[in-house]
């Protein structure tokens, strides 16, 4: 069995978080040990996890000094707790934490694994950051992946990041998509449509996320057939909240923030998507689980997980306008079509994620 070592400065809300918890629940289920370095424990209680903690005042909100200290002092107790716990593997969710562990990898010469899951360097370009912070993150990323094994969730994902590092090259680079958790459990059977359709879009708010763009879509929609609910909290939130009330379309636009994905499903008709950019959107693939349709933007992420039909451009909200028209006029209908549409690649999604993960960290 392996002794597995890994890092997160702390829980969050989030598809991260969810997806590396259930990545070392499925290492223990398998019998190995997991080592993680956090300020804060993890919500996992088995005897073969263990917490070592990072000295940070648990109450003081990150700020530029913690991620200095962090940034400084996680890479040697990373190599300490190597030694100590006869650590055979490390694995990491994101690059800053893989370079973290990239000592620990040179020093023992043991396997490392980094997944991906959203381009980073894209999300700074879209907040406006400098160019010379750019060229620094970019940095960065490829001492990240160097000499391990990177998995992104997406093709387009994965080609992006390695196709700009020129020297900076991962051992073996690959994707690992996000699942479909085994059609969890579907929508009531009686769940009937009716007016005023439910619209959502999950997600955190930010910029990537693109909300705004939908607030320009339901200024022509009539809240009597159609009412739009942004589920999740973020930066955007202010800036939102004070667009819909100059667009004065505060009657059919509701901030839910964070809820339990299973309240969300059973109270949505229809998932709206019109992101920038993405990694491999949890709030998607739960939608498909649920059997609730999803329309999104046509960008190369939402392409390798949903068809053509479900997918529109972002150049003109008029479009997105013209089709909601078209579902509010015949909802059962065009609601079906979408679903309908979905399901095969909702199918080709259910797989063993955890297996497959585990076989990737476990990889010399």
């Amino acid at each position: 069995m392996a002794n597995i070592l890994t890092c997160y400065y702390r829980p969050k809300p989030g598809g991260l978080c969810k997806r590396l918890f259930r990545t070392i629940e499925a290492l223990l289920e398998r019998g190995h040990t997991v080592h993680y370095l956090s300020v804060i424990p993890f919500p996992i209680n088995h005897p073969n996890c263990h917490f070592h903690r990072f000295p940070w005042l648990v109450d003081k909100r990150e700020n530029l000094l913690f991620w200095g200290v962090f940034q400084t002092l996680a890479p040697a107790m990373l190599v300490c707790l190597g030694y100590k716990h006869e650590i055979t593997h490390i694995f990491s969710f994101g690059y800053m934490y893989s370079l973290l562990m990239q000592p620990l990898r040179l020093i023992k010469r043991i396997p490392a694994s980094v997944f991906v899951r959203a381009d980073a360097l894209e999300n700074h370009k879209l907040k406006g950051r400098s160019r010379w912070l750019l060229v620094l993150e970019q940095l960065f990323e490829g001492f990240g992946i160097a000499n391990v094994r990177c998995y992104g969730v997406s093709d387009s994902l994965t080609n992006s990041i390695t196709s700009r590092h020129r020297y900076l090259k991962p051992k073996y680079a690959g994707t690992l998509r996000n699942d479909i958790e085994q059609y969890p459990q579907r929508r009531n059977a009686k769940h009937n449509l009716c007016f005023p359709l439910k619209l959502a879009i999950v997600g955190i708010l930010e910029k990537r996320k693109n909300q705004h763009f939908l607030l320009e879509v339901f200024e022509n929609l009539d809240p009597q057939k159609a009412q739009l609910y942004l589920y999740g909290m973020g930066p955007e939130e202010t800036k939102l909240k004070q667009t819909v009330k100059e667009k004065c379309i505060d009657k059919h636009v509701h901030f839910m923030g964070w809820v339990k994905p299973p309240e969300i499903w059973q109270n949505t008709d229809l998932l709206l998507m019109p992101s920038l950019h993405e990694g491999a959107p949890n709030s998607v693939l739960e939608a498909m689980s649920y059997e609730v349709p999803v329309l999104a933007s046509d960008i190369p992420e939402h392409r390798e997980i949903l068809p053509e039909a479900n997918l529109l451009l972002l150049d003109n909200p008029e479009i997105w306008a013209e089709r909601l028209s078209a579902i509010i006029e015949n909802p059962a209908q065009e609601l079906k079509k979408l679903i309908d549409f979905q399901k095969p690649y909702a199918d080709c999604l259910t797989f063993d994620w955890d297996r497959e993960i585990c076989e990737c960290i476990l990889k010399g």
